[in-house]
């Protein structure tokens, strides 16, 4: 079972309300050639199927861990932030 609401994940995505943990998730995404709205679109369309895992690391971080094929099949680890009630949704991972 997911850690995160998959439908607050969904929602902050169709808002774009994005971030990158990093550059390389940053140098992923443009190496693929998808945009912030592809990649929001991508988040969208998750289902509860998609879910692979949660993972959570030494420092307590969590992140669920999708597995979604549309044009491609892409792992996708992300975790929802909650920065003054807005809800964002930050990418670890975004890869083939």
């Amino acid at each position: 079972m997911a850690h995160f609401n998959l439908d607050e994940v969904r929602e902050a995505a169709a808002q774009q309300k994005i971030q990158y943990k990093g550059r390389k998730v940053q140098k992923d995404i443009a190496n693929l050639g998808y945009t912030l709205k592809e990649v929001a679109d991508y988040i969208g369309s998750l289902t509860g199927n998609d879910f692979k895992e949660t993972k959570v690391y030494d420092d307590q971080t969590v992140h669920d861990v999708y597995i979604k094929t549309r044009t491609d099949r892409i792992y996708i680890k992300l975790r929802l932030l909650d920065n003054q009630q807005i809800q964002i949704v930050e990418v670890g991972s975004f890869h083939l």
